[in-house]
C-alpha cells in the first residue's frame, strides 16, 4: 500500500497479540495518546510495539501525540444524559456524582471565567453541543442544544473561538522527555498557532539531543488555519485533526479544509496525515458505512501521505477488524487512482530538482525506484512528487527505516552497509528479488554536498 495506516493503541489494543494483528494487517506507525494514561502505560504501549516490530520483520513508527492546552471538563461518577431543551451546569470543581445531577465538573477557575452568554460550547468532536445562558462567578448555566451524553475528561471548546493557552506546558515538558527517553520516531504538537511553536519543541529537542524526531503539527484551530503556510514551512509532518477543526468550524467546512491542506503540503513537499473519524462507526460495527469507504476513497485520490485511526483502535471493539477494511479499501482502489495534485517543480533547491529528475526518469523507463539514504531526507523528497512507479528505500539505520515508515509510497530495505556505494549494491541486490526483470533507477543524495549518482540497470529475471 502506498497510502499508510497509523492506528492509536489505548485500552482495546494493548495487548502483544492485538498490536501484531493490527500491524500485520497493514499498519506502518502506532500513536500514544499522551493525553490519557500514566507513564508506566506509555512504556508498557512502548515495549509492545518493539517486541510486535521484532516478530513481524517490518519497522514500525511509534509516534507520540501531546495533549496540548486543550481544555477538559473534570471527572463524573455517572455520565450526565441531556434531552435537546434541558439545562446543565458547569461547576468549578474536579469531581462530580453526574447522573441527573446535571452539574458538570471543570476544575480550572480562569477558563469558566472565560464564558460568556450566548458561546456555543462544544465537547466529544463536537456531539455534545451547549448553550451558555448565564455566566459568572464558579457557576455556568447551559441549554443542550442536542441529545448528548456527557462522560469524564472530554475536552470542551467555544465554537469559533480560540482561547489563549501556551502551547508546551510543564505536563507537555515531561512527556517530551518520555519520548526522547523512549526513541519515538514523531512527536504530535497539539494546538499549533504558529512556527514559534515548533520552534520552540524544536528548540527542546536539540537540548534533549534528539533533533532527530520529527515533529507533526496539528492543524486543529481557525489561529492555526490562517497562519498555516508558515506551519507547513515549520513542521516535519502536518496532521489534519478533523475532529477538532469540526468543533470551531461549521461541520461543511471541514471537507473544504481537509483539501486546502492536503494541497498546500503536496506543493510544498511535506507529508500530510489526515485523522478523525476515518471509520468512526468501527468503534460500535463490524463493518464501515458506505460514506465513510468513499471518504476513505477521496483522500487517497487527495494523495494524503497517511491515514489515522484514532478512536476506532484505542476504545473500539473491532481494532484489528477496523484495520482490515482501511487495508481492503486501500487495496481495493489504490492501483487506479493517480494522486489529484501532484507536486510541480518550482524554485527548490538543487536536491529537489534532482528527486524531480529521478521521478521523471523513472516514469518515462516504466522502472522501479531504489534509494540508498542515512537520513531518509533524499527517499522524502522522491515520495514527495508522488510518482507512479514503486520507490524502495534502503538504509542501515533502524530510526531511519522507521521515519520512513509514515512516508507516501515508500517500501524499507534494511542493509548493513554505512557506505553509499556498498549499500545501493546491497539494495540492488535485494531489489533483483523483489522486481525481477524491471528496469531499476538506483539513487542516493549525500547530505554532506550536492552530489547525486544514479543508475540505471535492468534487472535479472527472478
Amino acid at each position: 500500500m502506498r497510502t499508510k495506516i497509523a492506528a492509536t493503541i489505548g485500552p482495546s489494543s494493548r495487548s502483544v497479540e492485538t498490536v501484531k494483528a493490527m500491524a500485520l494487517a497493514g499498519v506502518s506507525a502506532f500513536r500514544i495518546n499522551f493525553s490519557h494514561g500514566s507513564v508506566d502505560e506509555w512504556l508498557r504501549f512502548v515495549r509492545v510495539v518493539r517486541e510486535v516490530e521484532d516478530e513481524v520483520g517490518r519497522h514500525l513508527a511509534l509516534i507520540g501525540d501531546l495533549r496540548g492546552p486543550s481544555v477538559r471538563i473534570g471527572d463524573l461518577d455517572e455520565p450526565i444524559r441531556l434531552r435537546a431543551g434541558d439545562e446543565a451546569q458547569l461547576v468549578l470543581a474536579e469531581r462530580l456524582p453526574g447522573g441527573g445531577d446535571k452539574r458538570i465538573p471543570i476544575p480550572n477557575k480562569s477558563i469558566l471565567g472565560k464564558f460568556r452568554e450566548g458561546h456555543i460550547l462544544l465537547m466529544d468532536d463536537g456531539r455534545v453541543i451547549l448553550r451558555v445562558l448565564e455566566g459568572g462567578g464558579e457557576r455556568i448555566s447551559l441549554k443542550a442544544l442536542t441529545d448528548a451524553t456527557i462522560t469524564s475528561r472530554k475536552n470542551i471548546v467555544i465554537q469559533g473561538r480560540d482561547l489563549e493557552l501556551p502551547t508546551i506546558t510543564e505536563r507537555e515538558v515531561e512527556a517530551v522527555k518520555f519520548a526522547v527517553q523512549e526513541g519515538f520516531d514523531y512527536i504530535g504538537l497539539s494546538y499549533v498557532k504558529g512556527a514559534e511553536d515548533i520552534s520552540m519543541l524544536k528548540g527542546m529537542l536539540l537540548s534533549l539531543g534528539a533533533k532527530d524526531i520529527g515533529i507533526i503539527a496539528k492543524i486543529e484551530t481557525p489561529t492555526a488555519v490562517n497562519r498555516l503556510e508558515e506551519i507547513v514551512d515549520s513542521a516535519d509532518v502536518i496532521l489534519v485533526a478533523r475532529g477538532d477543526l469540526g468543533m470551531y468550524f461549521s461541520l461543511e467546512e471541514i471537507p473544504r479544509l481537509q483539501e486546502r491542506i492536503v494541497d498546500l503540503c503536496i506543493e510544498k513537499g511535506k507529508p500530510v496525515i489526515v485523522a478523525t473519524q476515518i471509520l468512526g462507526s468501527m468503534i460500535e460495527s463490524p463493518v464501515p458505512t458506505r460514506g465513510e469507504i468513499i471518504d476513505v476513497v477521496s483522500a487517497i485520490r487527495q494523495g494524503v501521505d497517511v491515514l489515522m485511526l484514532t478512536g476506532e483502535t484505542a476504545v473500539g471493539r473491532y481494532p484489528v477488524e477496523v484495520v482490515k477494511w482501511l487495508s481492503k479499501i486501500i487495496e481495493t482502489y489504490e492501483p487506479d487512482i493517480v494522486p489529484q495534485r501532484r507536486r510541480k517543480l518550482r524554485d527548490g533547491d538543487v536536491r529537489d530538482r534532482f528527486a524531480y529528475g529521478v521521478v521523471s526518469l523513472a516514469e518515462s523507463l516504466d522502472a522501479v525506484i531504489g534509494v540508498y539514504t542515512r537520513s531518509g531526507r533524499t527517499a522524502m523528497r522522491i515520495a514527495s512528487f508522488r510518482p507512479r512507479c514503486r520507490i524502495f528505500s534502503a538504509s542501515n539505520s533502524k530510526r531511519t527505516l522507521r521515519k520512513l515508515a509514515l512516508i507516501w509510497g515508500i517500501e524499507s530495505i534494511m542493509v548493513s552497509s554505512k557506505d553509499y556505494e556498498e549499500g545501493l549494491d546491497e539494495l540492488q541486490s535485494r531489489m533483483e528479488r523483489l522486481v525481477g526483470g524491471k528496469i531499476m533507477v538506483l539513487t542516493y543524495g549525500l547530505k554532506e554536498e550536492p552530489l547525486h549518482t544514479v543508475r540505471i540497470i535492468q534487472s535479472r529475471r527472478a
